[in-house]
């Protein structure tokens, strides 16, 4: 009996001290054996893949001949030539693989009749290689918008609305930012910069979140998990191709449409 109490406090300080013995050791002394078990973690529960947002997606085509792209002359500001080796064309009608058209805004009629708060979040315009990224964009009304001035030279941003208030600031160093908004719905607001007048973006102030702006493929996705179902008017918006319309039908948040210019 003192023989086994010795022998199982000897494997007690041997696992104090960090001595296990492997996975199929036997201790052995005398007529006692003790098996050292090593016990395995227990496997980590498996983790459901998140699902996916729910969101409408559409996608918005071009088919014929796109006008040409037009050569930028950027002589007047050494900063911004430098910045594009060979140049930069500015193309209006931007037509990717398949087809899809880019800087494409789109936006939902006939969403409820609420008061939709605007996201804490600002949607962020960038002046960067002496043009305006993104070139189309939205915000909900009084949403802040941050402008960035990444480039190292100066740039102002005008803002020409026609209902809400004007303002032209200046930014002169790189790094800069201000942050600006729109108090009232209004489409399509023209922003430029009077040192650079190829620089022009188009923000759209709007009363709901429910729009989004086309990606380079053509693609676009509206979050409206929060939309009732039913079917919505989709209205579609380029700069050169104007305005055109389509539906599509909500259910539980999700839906498809798809429009082509011609």
């Amino acid at each position: 009996m003192l023989l086994q109490t010795a022998l199982v406090a000897g494997l007690a300080t041997s696992l104090f001290l960090g001595q296990l013995p492997s996975d199929d050791e036997t201790v052995v002394n005398g007529d006692v054996a003790v098996q050292a078990v090593v016990v395995a973690p227990a496997a980590a529960p498996a983790v459901e893949p998140a699902a996916a947002p729910a969101g409408i997606t559409g996608k918005v085509l071009f088919r014929g001949e796109a006008p040409k792209a037009e050569r930028i002359d950027m002589a007047s500001d050494p900063f911004c030539v430098g910045a594009h080796e060979g140049g930069l064309d500015h193309d209006r009608v931007a037509v990717g693989a398949g087809g899809g058209l880019a800087s494409v805004f789109v936006s939902l009629t006939g969403v409820p009749d609420e008061r939709y708060k605007a996201p804490d979040e600002p949607v962020v315009l960038d002046q960067r290689g002496c043009m305006y990224t993104p070139h189309v964009f939205g915000i909900v009304k009084k949403q802040d918008i941050e402008i960035l001035n990444s480039d190292d030279t100066l740039h102002n941003i005008h803002a020409v609305p026609k209902s809400n208030k004007e303002f032209n600031v200046g930014m002169p160093e790189k790094g800069m930012k201000i942050k600006k908004t729109f108090k009232k719905d209004e489409d399509a607001i023209l922003i430029k910069c009077d040192v650079h007048p190829w620089m022009a973006a188009y923000c759209f102030s709007m009363e709901h979140p429910y729009f989004g702006t086309t990606a380079t493929d053509g693609t676009v996705t509206i979050n409206a998990r929060d939309l009732p179902d039913g079917e919505y008017g989709v209205r579609i918006w380029h700069e050169t191709l104007g305005e055109a319309s389509a539906k599509v039908t909500v259910a539980g948040g999700s839906g498809s449409f798809e429009h082509i210019y011609k």
